[in-house]
C-alpha cells in the first residue's frame, strides 16, 4: 500500500545499495513461412477496449492446423492507461482465475502473468512484483543457476526494459546472519521471509496455513518483538517482520533478542527503488528483435501461450495469447517469437502458458472482462496473478453513442434486447437510461418494451437511437420465417397419471438459424384425456398415448406420448417449408447464366459391369447434363469421352475455379480427411479466388462434406469463412459428390447439398441418382434438383 512506500524505500533501498549487478536491457500473413507454421489464411477481428487500447483475434490457418492468436495492444503514451500487476483483492497468496483478479482489480483487460506452484489453495508468483512504485514482492531462488525466468521493468522515467532479475537478502545481528527465501514471497515457509505491510497487515490468515510461526518485529532496524510461536502478530507500519517456521528458530535462530540491533541487506540486478513496474515472467522471446535462446523452462513443441511484450520506441505494450491443446494448435518458442514480432514486438517474454493461458478483454460492448480465449484446460485455471490495463480518466461527458443487439436475427414475436450506452472521449462507457434515448425501426412493424423490441412479422429492418443530439444505428436486423421445427426430444414416455414432461423445441429458419422457441410454440395434445400442456410442460392424466402437435409460423412437428405402458399411436409427419430457393429451372433467353451440375458418373468399385449397361447410364446422365444450361459441371470423376455439347468444367482431384455469370465455383478436395491434410494450399487459391472474383454466388464442390471431415475443428473454420461470405449478402452452396444419397439442408445461411454416386458399390445404377440446375441473374438465385431415372 502507499502508505508504507517510504518505509519499504527506506529499508531495501539502503541494502541495494550494497550491491548493484548491473544486466544489459536488453505482412500480411497468408504464405508466410519465417518461422515453421506456413499460413495459408487469416481471419481478423479488432475490437476497441479504451482509447489507447484494441483487443484483436485472429484465426490463422496453418500447414500444422489452426491457430488462434489473441492481441492486446496498449499505447503507452497515453497518460491516462496505466498496466499494473493484479493479485487476489481477498487474501494475499490465494490463486484466483485471471476474469475475477481483472475485475475485482478494476482492469480493463489483461491476461496471466508469472510462474507460480500449481499445488494447493495458495501460492506465489516466481519474479519480481513492483506496483505503483511499491515493492510488493522479490524472491532469492530464480536464475540462480542461470538465466531462465525473465522479468519486466518500468522505471520512473517511464523506460521499460527486460532482465533476467537476480536477488541475494540476508538478515542477521552480531552473533548470526541468514538468508532470506524472499520478500513477502508466501510459499512452503521452509526458509525465513521479509513481510510487511504492503501485503498483509497482521499474520492472522498466514498462522493459520502454517501453524507454530515465529516473527521478528522489526523497527527501526532493531527486534522489538519475538513472537510466540503461532502468536497473531501485526505488521508495523514504520517496519517489517522476519517470518520463520518454529523448527527454523529453534535450530537456527534462537540467538536472537529483543533489543538486538540488526542488518537487512539486499543485493538485486535491477535497482528496485528506481522502479515504478514489474512482473515476472518465463524466459525471454526477442532481444533488440531478434528470437531469443529458448530457457529450459519453456516448454518445447506447440503448447498455448502468453507473452508481454514492447515496441522498439518504447511507446507500444503488446500481450499475446496462443490458444493450444484443443482447436488451436498452440505455437513453438520459435513462432510466438515470430508472431510477436509481427505485432510489433521488438523486446519480449513468455509469461507463464499452458493450462495458465487467459486473456480477458472489456470491449466496448462488455460490462465486465470476457475470457476472449479458449482456455486448454475446459474452465479457467486459478493464477497467482496476472497483469492488468486500467483506465484511470474519471467518466467524462458523452461524446458520442451506440447501439449493441443481443442478437442479430429472430423470428416474429420473439424478442431482440438493444443497449444504447454513451462514450466520453477516453471511451468509458456511460451507460443511458431508456427513457432518455428515442428509438425507431425502419423496415418492420414491432412493439418496444423498453430496451426490447419484439418484430411482428418477418422481414429485415434497422434500429435507429438518438440521444441528445448523437445517433447511432443497428443495421441488417432479421426476423426470419421459420422453415421447420426440431423438438430435442419426439417422444415422451412418462410412468403414470402427474408425471410431467418439459418440452424444448428448436426453430430453424429458412435459412437455416436456429432458435430456442420452447415456450412460443403452440401445442395440440391430439387426446386430452391422456394429458395436457400448459406453457411447455405436459402433465399426464392417465395411462394410455397419443401425440402433440407443434405449430409455429406454419411449420409442424409432432411429438409421440406414451404413459404408463401403453402401446404408442400413430403420428403425423412434420411439415417443412422448402427451401426458398429451390425452385423450378428450365432455361429461357432472360439474360441469366444456367448451368447443371452433376456428381460421380465414374464407376471405381471392383465389380464387373456389361459395357451396354455403363455406357448407357452414363449417356442418360450426360443427355441430362448438357441440356439447358451454358456450363455442365461435372463435380466428381466422369469417364465419359464423347463430344461436348456444352462448355464443361470438370473435377480433377486438384484445385479448379471457375468465374462466369457471376458465379464462383471452387473444386476443392478433403480426399484425405480434410482441406488441410489433402492440399492446404487450397485455402488460399480459394479465398483469394472467391474474394477477387466477388462474385454474389458462390458454388463449393467437394468430394467430402465438412461435417465428415477427420478435424472438426477444421470444418467450423469453413464454415466460419462460409458464414463471413454469407454475412455479405452473397448466396453460398457446398455440394458434395460422394456416397449414394441425396440431401440437402440449410445451416447459418449455407446450403449443403449432396450429389450421389451413379453406381452403388456393388455395380448397380443408383436409383437416387440426381443432379442440380441452377439460374442465376445477380443476386436472384434459384436451383432444382432433378433425379435421374
Amino acid at each position: 500500500m502507499s502508505r508504507n512506500k517510504k518505509q519499504i524505500k527506506r529499508s531495501i533501498g539502503a541494502a541495494l545499495a550494497a550491491l548493484l549487478l548491473v544486466s544489459p536491457m536488453s505482412m500480411a500473413l497468408g504464405g508466410h513461412t519465417a518461422y515453421g507454421a506456413y499460413a495459408f489464411y487469416e481471419q481478423k477481428t479488432v475490437d476497441t477496449v479504451t482509447r489507447g487500447v484494441t483487443y484483436e483475434k485472429s484465426s490463422r490457418m496453418t500447414d500444422a492446423g489452426i491457430q488462434n492468436v489473441h492481441v492486446l495492444k496498449v499505447d503507452l503514451r497515453e497518460s491516462t492507461l496505466e498496466i499494473r500487476e493484479v493479485e487476489s483483492k481477498g487474501e494475499y497468496g490465494l490463486k484466483e482465475p485471471v476474469k475475477k483478479l481483472l475485475a475485482d482489480n478494476g482492469a480493463l483487460a489483461g491476461v496471466n502473468s508469472d510462474f507460480f506452484g500449481l499445488s494447493g489453495t495458495h501460492s506465489a508468483a516466481f519474479g519480481p512484483i513492483v506496483r505503483d512504485g511499491d515493492v510488493i514482492s522479490a524472491g532469492t531462488s530464480i536464475n540462480k543457476n542461470g538465466d531462465e525466468y525473465a522479468a519486466f521493468f518500468m522505471d520512473e522515467s517511464g523506460n521499460p526494459f527486460f532482465d533476467y532479475f537476480k536477488m541475494t537478502a540476508t538478515f542477521g545481528n552480531e552473533k548470526k546472519t541468514f538468508e532470506l527465501a524472499s520478500l513477502n514471497k508466501v510459499t512452503s515457509m521452509v526458509f525465513p521471509i521479509y513481510l510487511d505491510g504492503n501485503v498483509m497487515q497482521n499474520t492472522a490468515e498466514l498462522d493459520k496455513r502454517f501453524p507454530g510461526l515465529v516473527k521478528f518485529v522489526v523497527q527501526n532496524d532493531q527486534i522489538t518483538h519475538i513472537s510466540q510461536k503461532g502468536e497473531w502478530t501485526a505488521v508495523p507500519l514504520d517496519g517489517y517482520l522476519i517470518v520463520m517456521s518454529g523448527d527454523y528458530y529453534t535450530n537456527a535462530a534462537s540467538m536472537f533478542a529483543v533489543g538486538d540491533w540488526v542488518r537487512l541487506n539486499i543485493n538485486s540486478s535491477v535497482d528496485l527503488d528506481k522502479i515504478d513496474t514489474a512482473f515476472g515472467g518465463g524466459g525471454k522471446l526477442l532481444i533488440a528483435g531478434q528470437e531469443a535462446p529458448a530457457t529450459k523452462i519453456v516448454a518445447g513443441g506447440r503448447q498455448p501461450r502468453t507473452a508481454f511484450g514492447v515496441s522498439q520506441d518504447g511507446n507500444t505494450a503488446i500481450f499475446m495469447v496462443v490458444d493450444g491443446r484443443g482447436e488451436s494448435v498452440g505455437a513453438t518458442h520459435s513462432e510466438t517469437a515470430a508472431l510477436m514480432k509481427i505485432y510489433g514486438a521488438y523486446e519480449a517474454m513468455h509469461l507463464d502458458g499452458g493450462g495458465s493461458s487467459t486473456m480477458a478483454v472489456q470491449t466496448l460492448e462488455d460490462k465486465t472482462p470476457v475470457v476472449k480465449n479458449q482456455v486448454s484446460e475446459g474452465t479457467e485455471r486459478k493464477v497467482i496473478n496476472g497483469v492488468g490495463v486500467f483506465q484511470t480518466a474519471p467518466k467524462g461527458e458523452i461524446t458520442q453513442i451506440a447501439i449493441a443487439p443481443s442478437q442479430t436475427r429472430t423470428l416474429p414475436g420473439k424478442p431482440i434486447e438493444f443497449t444504447v450506452y454513451g462514450m466520453d472521449e477516453y471511451y468509458n462507457r456511460i451507460e443511458i437510461p431508456v427513457d432518455q434515448v428515442d428509438l425507431d425501426v425502419v423496415g418492420m412493424e414491432g412493439s418496444w418494451n423498453g430496451y426490447t423490441f419484439t418484430p411482428a412479422s418477418s422481414g429485415t429492418f434497422n434500429v435507429v437511437a438518438l440521444y441528445n443530439g448523437m445517433g447511432a444505428s443497428a443495421l441488417g436486423m432479421v426476423s426470419g420465417k421459420t422453415a421447420r421445427l426440431k423438438p430435442t426430444n419426439t417422444n415422451i414416455n412418462l410412468n403414470g397419471a402427474g408425471a410431467t414432461a418439459q418440452i424444448a423445441m428448436t426453430a430453424i429458419d429458412e435459412d437455416g438459424f436456429t432458435y430456442w422457441v420452447s415456450t412460443s410454440t403452440k401445442y395440440t395434445v391430439a387426446d386430452e384425456s391422456v394429458g395436457t400442456v400448459s406453457g411447455n410442460t405436459f402433465t399426464a392424466k392417465k395411462k394410455g398415448a397419443t401425440y402433440i402437435k407443434c405449430e409455429k409460423d406454419g411449420a409442424a412437428a409432432y411429438i409421440s406420448v406414451t404413459v404408463g405402458g401403453a402401446a404408442a399411436v400413430a403420428k403425423p409427419a412434420d411439415t417443412a417449408t422448402k427451401d426458398k430457393l429451390n425452385q423450378a429451372v428450365q432455361k429461357t433467353n432472360d439474360g441469366a447464366f444456367y448451368f447443371n451440375l452433376a456428381g460421380k458418373i465414374a464407376y471405381t468399385g471392383s465389380e464387373k459391369i456389361e459395357s451396354n449397361i455403363y455406357n448407357g447410364a452414363r449417356s442418360k446422365v450426360k443427355s441430362y447434363v448438357d441440356a439447358n444450361a451454358d456450363v455442365a459441371i461435372y463435380g466428381a470423376a466422369n469417364d465419359i469421352q464423347s463430344a461436348k455439347k456444352l462448355d464443361s468444367f470438370s473435377w480433377t482431384g486438384q484445385y479448379r475455379f471457375m468465374n462466369r455469370g457471376g458465379v464462383s465455383v471452387a473444386m476443392i478436395s478433403a480426399a484425405k480427411g480434410g482441406i488441410t491434410a489433402t492440399n492446404a494450399s487450397q485455402w488460399t487459391n480459394f479465398t483469394r479466388d472467391v474474394e477477387l472474383a466477388n462474385n454474389d454466388t458462390i458454388v463449393l464442390v467437394m468430394d467430402k462434406t465438412p461435417s465428415d471431415f477427420t478435424s472438426a475443428a477444421e470444418a467450423n473454420y469453413l464454415r466460419a469463412i462460409l458464414y463471413k461470405y454469407v454475412q455479405q449478402g452473397k448466396k453460398v452452396f457446398v455440394v458434395s459428390c460422394y456416397n449414394t444419397g441425396y440431401w440437402a439442408s440449410v445451416k447459418d445461411g449455407v446450403r449443403y447439398i449432396n450429389l450421389p454416386n451413379l453406381w452403388t458399390a456393388d455395380g448397380k445404377v443408383n436409383p437416387n441418382y440426381t443432379m442440380l440446375r441452377f439460374r442465376v441473374s445477380g443476386a436472384d438465385v434459384s436451383y432444382e434438383a432433378v433425379k435421374i431415372s
